[in-house]
């Protein structure tokens, strides 16, 4: 096996390309696009490392076409002649593949080749020269060897980074190719990934020799990719189109002679030209139809007592920043104002016409809960607006429904859940009886005393002793202003409702047993000083009042405590 040996004509020229490789495994990328480009079927990249010896091999090995002695004398070892040139199945284009694998400074370069019958193995101990050899030995493809000395931590780490290169440039290839660290043991590992995007996307298309998938995103700057065959061109973050990310695989499109970004020719500016045409024809009813199974979904959720799923809000989110584009302008938003995309604690998604017919009986006020508890099912009852929080509450609190006020449905509304007297236990139906009569004695400042559950799903008011209504259990503003029962005309009544799961209750139940009038006067006392304010200017009416009440009160108890038992 004679070798016929050669130095490069152009030694600086070729420095220059190596050194314009500023990723030194760059080279994986070069390799396998020029495997791809002769018809390959797989692409293994394996590597190796010698313990004894330090001596790292980095190869690419394909099935492809291979090269006989021509080629490789016309067109691997020459300088920017390739033969892809006017090829557009072929994305190679500068003839500097070989070079890149001199930008891991090897200690030796080995390819080994066939077609035609013919067998070749090329060695370079530099980008300065390198020796041919015709081989007895035949082989399918072509393999390229990489041999560099190398500590064994650098090894590892060399070998980490070359997997996530090979992932990073060639994931989505057509080809396919697997990655191997025999060092570290186990068995190849399978780069391809499928064709998509982060969280999957909600649009694919195909056209003559491109393929295109949509998606949406909340990212301030969205994703997309460029790729030739799978191999990526670039990838990045930029809002080329508000709210949507896109990746775009075509043989049309082609790289920089830098190999760092896509050439932006008239064959990228026809690939963007159908983005654009997809995102403003195909994407808005493709929108319209996932934000409205996500709020449904979340509705449902919510109608049925169950948890919040966070992946839901997030897949609404994610297609918000779209859906301002189009909501954007008045008649734009009106167009699509019967859009259902807001989850309401009925089950039910609603649209913008229905939230605003909505906001009317609810003097503006736009509700929120978590769930259908008893403050938001009635309140929905009432024909109010009542939402799922969620992203959508500060969109519409925004400019979609002219800046209306946002509350808590829980916060806002109490409804005590009355208690019928055949479900209280004996000790507190003896107290409201004593109570009733106490207050009558002393001048009847409550319409009724009963007795409610306090402690309901999101309820605002599970610590308090006690409320009082205009009727005891229904629903009320929790804000509600309402006049201390001791300046209460007959008709301005209210019906005071006590906390029956309250400790100081439930004590004085007790006490009530032995003490009747003691127990009935310090519940009562608590109610006077706590169940209104007092007007501005009649602190000393309303201390006047109270002295009177709490004497009639005092007299009251005792004659209870001092009455035969």
């Amino acid at each position: 096996m004679a070798a016929r040996t050669t130095t490069a004509s152009v030694p600086g020229l070729v420095k220059d390309l190596v050194d314009q490789f500023s990723d030194p495994l760059a080279f994986y990328r070069e390799l396998i696009q020029n495997s791809i480009d002769a018809g390959s079927n797989r692409i293994d990249v394996v590597l190796e490392y010698d313990e004894k010896t330090g001596v790292a091999r980095f190869s690419v090995e394909d099935d492809g076409e291979g090269m006989d002695e021509r080629i490789i004398d016309d067109y691997f070892l020459v300088l920017f002649r390739s033969t892809k040139e006017d090829d557009l199945t072929k994305i190679g284009k500068f003839g500097v593949g070989l070079v890149s694998v001199f930008s891991l400074r090897p200690e030796l370069v080995r390819v080994h080749t066939a077609k035609a019958g013919e067998s070749w193995r090329l060695d370079f101990p530099s980008f300065r020269r390198y020796d041919k050899y015709r081989v007895a030995a035949m082989r399918e493809g072509t393999l390229v060897e990489i041999f560099k000395k190398l500590e064994p931590a650098a090894y590892a780490r060399l070998a980490q980074d070359s997997l996530k290169t090979v992932r990073f440039w060639c994931r989505y290839s057509e080809t396919r190719i697997t990655f191997q660290d025999r060092r570290a043991g186990g068995e190849p590992v399978m780069v391809n990934e499928p064709f998509d995007l982060p969280g999957g996307a909600s649009l694919r298309h195909s056209e003559e020799g491109t393929e295109l998938v949509l998606g949406f995103s909340a990212e301030p700057k969205p994703l997309f990719g460029f790729y030739n065959k799978g191999l990526t061109l670039k990838e990045g973050f930029h809002p080329h189109f508000a709210g949507v990310s896109f990746r775009i695989k075509s043989r049309y499109l082609e790289h920089t002679i830098t190999r760092d970004n896509v050439l932006e020719d008239d064959n990228y500016r026809k690939a963007m030209d159908i983005v654009a045409r997809l995102v403003e024809e195909k994407l808005p009813p493709l929108l319209r139809q996932e934000m409205k199974d996500a709020a449904g979904r979340i509705a449902g959720r919510a109608a049925s007592g169950e948890a919040p799923d966070p992946a839901l809000s997030a897949a609404w989110e994610a297609r918000a920043p779209f859906l301002k584009t189009l909501f954007s302008g008045r008649f734009a938003r009106w167009k699509r104002s019967d859009w259902r995309l807001f989850p309401s604690v009925t089950g039910r998604a609603l649209s913008l016409s229905e939230l605003e017919d909505a906001l009317s009986e609810s003097d503006g006020v736009l509700y929120a809960a978590a769930t259908a508890d008893r403050v938001a099912s009635a309140l929905a009852d009432r024909g109010f607006p009542v939402l799922v929080p969620g992203p959508w509450m500060n969109e519409l609190g925004g400019s979609w429904l002219g800046g209306v006020s946002v509350r808590e449905a829980s916060s806002s509304f109490m409804q005590p859940g009355l208690l019928p007297e055949a479900k209280l236990d004996a000790a507190l139906r003896a107290l409201l009886k004593t109570l009733s009569t106490l207050d009558a004695a002393s001048g009847a400042k409550y319409r009724g005393i009963a007795a409610a559950d306090f402690d309901y799903a999101g309820s605002c008011i599970a610590d308090r002793l006690f409320v009082t209504q205009a009727e005891p259990g229904a629903l009320s503003a929790v804000d509600e202003p309402v006049a201390s029962s001791l300046f209460s005309l007959w008709r301005s009544r209210r019906h005071a409702v006590l906390n029956a799961g309250h400790p100081f209750v439930r004590s004085l139940s007790k006490v009530h047993a032995d003490m009747p009038g003691l127990a009935a006067f310090m519940l009562l006392k608590s109610l006077h000083l706590h169940d209104g304010p007092v007007p501005v200017g009649k602190a000393g009416k309303y201390s006047n009042l109270a002295e009177k009440a709490e004497g009639r009160l005092l007299s009251a108890a005792l004659k209870l405590d001092r009455g035969p038992r």
